[in-house]
């Protein structure tokens, strides 16, 4: 029983997401908005715009589909961070995606709103992930926004999601899954 805790630490540890020191994503991430100013959007259409090769690509994660897509929507210097994963460059990130098309058997994200501020556009989303390995091949629904800044070609130059992988992803799993729905028990608890 002396594990339980530890155990409930690392699998708190996973669920928020550790990084390798205190701060390292936030300085990350305000680095890449400061080197990634994008273009500036002109209105809520023109986001949407933008944003139509973001739903094509995501609207079906297949290997397939990242193939044909991923270099038209990601610029070459694209930053892009899904709260699991920094990738650079669009050769990465091209990797990252068809390394997940191939673990799973379906993903699937519809564009449910978008809304525009300067050079950034935010996308909220709701996402379907299926897998063998993953609740029992059950679909795992999710929500998320994406902040997502354009270069004048209207390539993804930075793409930062938002979103709970502990609800969405991370409770699936199969050894640490449990731990994660006891500790989210514990926190939910009055």
């Amino acid at each position: 029983m002396k594990l339980l805790p530890a155990a409930l630490i690392v699998a708190a540890c996973f669920a928020g997401g550790c990084s390798s020191g205190p701060g390292d994503f936030t300085k990350e991430y305000q680095a890449a908005l400061a080197e990634r100013p994008g273009a500036v959007l002109r209105d809520a259409a023109a986001g949407r715009a933008a944003a139509a090769g973001f739903g094509a690509l995501y609207g079906d994660l297949s290997r397939a589909n990242v193939k044909a897509r991923v270099r038209d929507v990601y610029a070459p210097d694209a930053w892009f961070n899904d709260t699991i994963a920094t990738e650079k460059g669009v050769d990465a990130v091209e990797r990252y995606l068809l390394k997940t098309a191939e673990g799973t058997e379906k993903v699937r994200a519809e564009i449910k709103d978008v809304a525009v501020s300067g050079a950034d556009c935010y996308v909220r989303w709701t996402m379907e992930v299926r897998s063998k390995n993953l609740a029992g091949g059950r679909p795992i629904i999710t929500e998320g926004i994406s902040q997502l800044r354009f270069d004048s070609e209207g390539r993804i130059l930075l793409h930062q999601d938002f979103w709970n992988p502990s609800a969405g992803i991370y409770q699936h799993l199969p050894l640490l899954g449990p731990a994660i729905r006891h500790v989210n028990a514990l926190i939910a608890k009055p």
